[in-house]
Parts: structure tokens; sequence; C-alpha cells
């Protein structure tokens, strides 16, 4: 057994961890140990493997918990394994009792995997995706050397289920699709370097992408402007550090009007680009100021963080957080916990 740690970071609670379980080891802790880590990453799940003596498998798991609670509603969670045959259930009732209502979304590297959910099942391989209701039973089987991801979806970012069998098998060649695995593979290629803001912030906008193509009703709509929001995502991502980054030049950058950033912005993500803006800066800000090794003043902070106005930045830093900068920053110097960083993100919108 080889259990890697590739570094935490102190403000995310985020980490890279890899487990390799192979022929080294008795086969009878071979398989406790797969059946214990699956269970830590995705929760109560019955294992049922073929043949035990020539078993083997490796994982690859990215995780940010998101809110200083620890809670698992706030976690971000990317997965790459590898494995020989298995079929993973979950019943409905250890589901309820899980309480655990985010998705799982699936994307084949290699090999072929079957999804089940209620009365329903899908095939799908490499160059497809499927996605599982965490709340609801499920099966997944696979053969020998299948590799895939597999990415936590939380529950804001899911439609109401009209249909008690959830939603399985995304609709392959589209712009959003590839755009999400492109966007998987650059994490898990740079998964050793890749910073916490960056997981977060990268992981949230393929949850995002995601989330618009479990509606059916926005997807068209999605696909026209999801180059366009990508770009955006991206240019906040690098330059909202940059106190002369607003929505006008967000948009004159690219080249189009302010208006019809706000329009493709609210249709992928729900949200307009001055809340993905001023959601970006402030997430940084607080993470700077839990930091108890971070020597910057809080103005330095608010500079570092796009904001030229030092009363802006506190104002709008309590009405996000509900406690003062100067009370984060005391606070981590002090090594007491921080206030828990609330997710309050804006909702998609939901369609009748």
């Amino acid at each position: 057994m080889t259990v890697v740690a590739h570094g935490t970071d102190v403000g995310w609670h985020y980490g890279v961890l890899e487990v390799s379980l192979g022929a080294e080891l008795p086969t009878v802790d071979r398989i406790d140990m797969w059946h214990e880590h699956v269970g830590h990453n995705h929760g109560p799940v019955h294992t049922r493997i073929e043949w035990p003596e020539g078993f083997s498998g490796r994982t690859w798991t990215q995780r940010a918990l998101t809110t200083r609670g620890g809670t698992d509603s706030g976690m971000l969670q990317l997965v790459e394994f590898a494995s020989s045959a298995i079929d993973y259930t979950r019943s409905n009732e250890v589901a309820r009792n899980a309480g655990d209502d985010s998705a799982r979304l699936i994307i084949p590297i290699d090999g072929r995997i079957l999804l089940a959910q209620s009365d329903h099942a899908v095939c799908v391989e490499p160059g497809r995706m499927g996605i599982l209701r965490w709340n609801q039973d499920m099966a997944m089987s696979h053969g020998d050397d299948f590799r895939a991801y597999i990415l936590n979806i939380p529950a804001y970012a899911l439609p109401p289920a009209r249909d008690p069998r959830g939603a399985l098998g995304i609709q392959p060649k589209n712009f959003i699709l590839n755009n999400i695995r492109r966007m998987v593979d650059s994490l898990a290629a740079d998964r050793r370097s890749v910073t916490a803001p960056e997981f977060v912030e990268f992981s949230r906008a393929i949850v995002d992408l995601v989330a618009g193509t479990l509606d059916d009703r926005r997807a068209p709509e999605l696909d026209a402007h999801a180059r366009l929001v990508a770009d955006a995502r991206r240019r906040i991502h690098l330059y909202s550090n940059d106190s002369d980054l607003t929505v006008r030049t967000l948009a004159e950058s690219l080249g189009i009007s302010r208006r019809q950033l706000e329009t493709a912005m609210k249709k992928v993500a729900g949200r307009t680009p001055g809340q993905v803006l001023r959601e970006t800066r402030l997430r940084r800000a607080y993470d700077l100021l839990a930091d108890p090794d971070a020597t910057e003043d809080v103005v330095d902070v608010a500079t570092a963080c796009g904001y030229s106005s030092l009363s802006g930045f506190r104002t709008s830093f309590v009405d996000r957080f509900g406690i003062l900068p100067g009370e984060v920053k005391h606070r981590a110097r002090s090594s007491q916990r921080p206030a828990p960083r609330p997710e309050k993100r804006a909702q998609l919108p939901h369609f009748s």
C-alpha cells in the first residue's frame, strides 16, 4: 500500500492524496482498505469484487473544504481512479441516511462503465459523461483496466429532481462538455502544483457548466454562450487583483457590450459578472487574512485583491462574511479557528 500526501493549503483546508493498493498486500487487507478508501471519498457504498486475489486499485484525490466548518456540503473533490473489475451499489436507505444531496460526474478515460439509478441504466465510455445523484439508490460496474475521473457536484448546482431517476448520460459532442473535459484534465495533470484557490476556482467553473447541461431547457443557450463565459471567468481569475478591472472593462476586453456579457453570464452561471468578480476578490481576501503565516495588513490585502477603497472593502467583507477583516486576521494570529466562510452562492434559476 502506498499513501502519499502531496501537500495542503492552510487557508483552504486543501490537499492531494495518492493511494495505491496492489499485490504487496494480503487480499483481505487490500479489499478492506479499498472499501474504506472509497467510503472516505464518497460515503457508504457496497463493493463486490469477482476476483479479489487479482484486485488492484489506485486513486489520486484532490479535495478542498470550502467552508471553515469542515462540512461535506462545502466540499469540492476530484478523484482520478484506476482499478480492476468491481461493482458498487448504494441503496435508497443508505443514501437517505447518509444525508448527501450532491451528485457525482463520471468521466471515463479508459474502458466502459455501467451506471444505473432506479430503473434507468446507461453505458458510458470515453468521449461521454454520466451523472448520478447521491441521495438515491445507484449502481456502478466496470471491468478490468478501467480508469476515470469522478467529480463531486454540490447540491446547489442540481436542478429540481422532477424525475426520480435523476439525470444520467449527458449528451456528447458539444462545446460545454469538451470544455469540462479539458478543465478536468488540466486540474489532474497539475495536481501537484495547482494552488488551492486555483483548484477551487476551476472546480466551481466546471460545476457551473455541468449545472447547465443538467437542465435541458438551458442547454442550447448555454452552448452558444459557453465560450464567452469561460473566457470571462479566466480573465476574472487572472486579473481580479487589478482595481481597474470592472464589468465594463471586462466586457471591453472581450470585445462585447456589458449587456451581452451580463446576459451570457446569467444564462451559463446563474450569476452576474459583477457578482462573480466581487466573490472572487472577497474569497481571496478572506483566505489571505485567515492564513496565520501571512504578514500583510488589512489594507495590503484589500489592495492585493483589487480594492482601491479600504472602507469599501470593509463594508463588502462584512456584508459577505459577517465579520470584520481585522477580526479574521486577529483570530488567525491568535491561532484561533476563523469564523466559517459561508458559501452564500447565488442559486441557479429554477424552471417550471
